[in-house]
């Protein structure tokens, strides 16, 4: 069996304190790492499989299968990608580290685990489309194939949503209220 992994970055719309959390698994068009881009329709066939099966793909840290960190409750394809849902077993060690990696942003990627059923190659973009997939998991990783994709946002506390830009913000603007703090001490013992 030719298994492939491919990494996309894990777009975070929520987080949930149940440790749920949405995301795209895969976004059509993009040229990965890999030099491969998913055309839109690939996961069609894995999908409906996995629904007459009753079943998901595997919840994975880091692809190993030794590893299962939850379930996927929901997949789909929509106009960009592969929109998952998964919920985390927080009462892991890896589960809930993994909780705690994505409320910081630490962990911000998704990789998919699949076996190529058809592609074609794109002589113009030098890269090879992916058409078909068996897909049979998704995992967090730490360094997605498509770099340009991060966390959108994270959801902290019931209704308090905080997006990596609004984070990164607040730190900067505390660390500068620090420096602030501190010269001004300065001053003030001469």
């Amino acid at each position: 069996m030719d298994v492939k992994h491919m990494s996309c970055a894990l777009r975070v719309k929520t987080l949930g304190g149940d440790g749920i959390f949405t995301g795209y698994a895969s976004v059509f068009g993009e040229l990965d790492q890999q030099n491969e881009i998913v055309a839109a329709g690939a996961f069609a066939r894995t999908l409906s499989k996995w629904r007459r099966q009753n079943r998901t793909p595997a919840l994975l840290w880091m692809h190993d299968p030794t590893q299962p960190i939850g379930i996927w409750q929901s997949l789909r394809e929509d106009s960009s990608g592969l929109m998952v849902e998964g919920r985390l077993a927080l009462r892991t060690q890896k589960g809930a580290e993994a909780y705690e990696l994505l409320k910081l942003g630490a962990l911000t990627g998704l990789s998919i685990g699949y076996r190529v059923v058809s592609s074609r190659i794109d002589a113009k973009q030098k890269a090879r489309i992916l058409t078909d997939v068996d897909l049979f998991e998704i995992s967090l990783v730490t360094f997605p194939a498509n770099e340009a994709a991060r966390v959108s946002e994270v959801k902290k506390r019931e209704g308090e949503k905080v997006g990596v830009r609004e984070r990164l913000d607040a730190s900067a603007l505390s660390q500068a209220a620090n420096r602030l703090r501190q010269a001004a001490r300065i001053l003030t013992e001469k």
